[in-house]
């Protein structure tokens, strides 16, 4: 269950589109939403005036202040954490302490904001904890992120390939797999696969499903063929009026199968539909290796700066 929320902001109206779903998700189990503002470091440099510094600080204090009390009800208690530092890091010390993470994929530049698009994906890449990615639309209102928020709870899109990695995603269906909400299960396989291949892909859904209806959730399965798996799953979440798209962000290579990960990244970025991305557990790969075919390039050591 996700009880402490996360909700990176940066002052645009894009970041603040999250929040809605943020406090959707936690009065529904009793939790509660933390509104994280990453100020950036750009504020330290001796070559900007002290007043000017401040000056930004005040306003972004002010903008929290007033999110909180737009947001925060007897319900759903709402806290501010200001903080001076790179956001993916203060991300990172926030997930430490959360449950979930919830923000939008895109973002405004300035002074005072940054490009929440390229720290979502980071986000979504290196954080502890599932990542609830949103892709605001165009023109947007607060009772639009109300109304999207609701449609999480009531179809969800859970794409699998037929390995254990994508199969974790089941586990996090709980605090969205009650009442009348219905679990979309969909496999991809290529556009000239055979009747055989279906059948086995369909064979394993049902399997899956089994497994889900025991529980007393509601489930329909699904085969869809292209040779875009991200395309096609995106496609099948807006034709059937998905809420949410639930995928973990590695997955089994072979012939099968398709790449999770890149898939993950790539329904994120095509939305519209938000996307509960979970990192899969070292636990889940074989032999504690990552299932690719080549071996990772090996990454340097970063220090938090808190």
């Amino acid at each position: 269950m996700y009880r402490s929320i996360l909700v990176p902001c940066d002052g645009s109206s894009l970041s603040e589109y999250a929040i809605p779903f943020a406090v959707e998700i936690a009065r529904r189990d009793r939790g509660s939403v933390t509104l994280l503002r990453a100020l950036p470091d750009s504020l330290l440099v001796t070559d900007l005036p002290t007043s000017v510094q401040a000056s930004s600080r005040r306003i972004a204090e002010t903008e929290m202040g007033q999110l909180k009390k737009a947001f925060e009800s007897s319900e759903v208690p709402v806290s501010v954490r200001m903080r001076i530092g790179f956001p993916v890091e203060e991300i990172l010390l926030g997930a430490a302490t959360s449950d979930l993470i919830v923000m939008t994929t895109h973002g405004r530049g300035g002074i005072n904001r940054w490009v929440m698009g390229s720290v979502a994906d980071k986000a979504i890449r290196l954080s502890p904890v599932p990542v609830l990615a949103i892709h605001p639309p165009e023109k947007r209102t607060p009772a639009m992120a109300e109304a999207a928020a609701l449609r999480m709870f009531r179809d969800v899109c859970v794409p699998l390939d037929g390995s254990p990695l994508a199969e974790r995603s089941l586990a996090e269906l709980g605090q969205f797999a009650g009442g009348e909400a219905r679990i979309n299960l969909v496999r991809t396989v290529a556009k000239d696969a055979s009747g055989a291949a279906e059948d086995l892909a369909d064979n394993y859904l049902q399997d899956a499903a089994s497994k889900l209806e025991a529980r007393g959730v509601r489930v329909t399965r699904s085969v869809q063929k292209g040779d875009n798996a991200a395309e096609e799953i995106a496609k099948y979440a807006i034709k059937t009026g998905c809420g949410l798209i639930v995928m973990t962000t590695h997955g089994a290579s072979g012939i099968t199968r398709w790449m999770l990960g890149g898939v993950t990244d790539k329904v994120v970025r095509r939305g519209p539909t938000p996307v509960l991305a979970i990192r899969a557990s070292r636990k889940l790969w074989r032999g504690g290796k990552r299932p690719l075919a080549a071996a990772p390039a090996k990454k340097k050591k970063s220090t938090i700066i808190i």
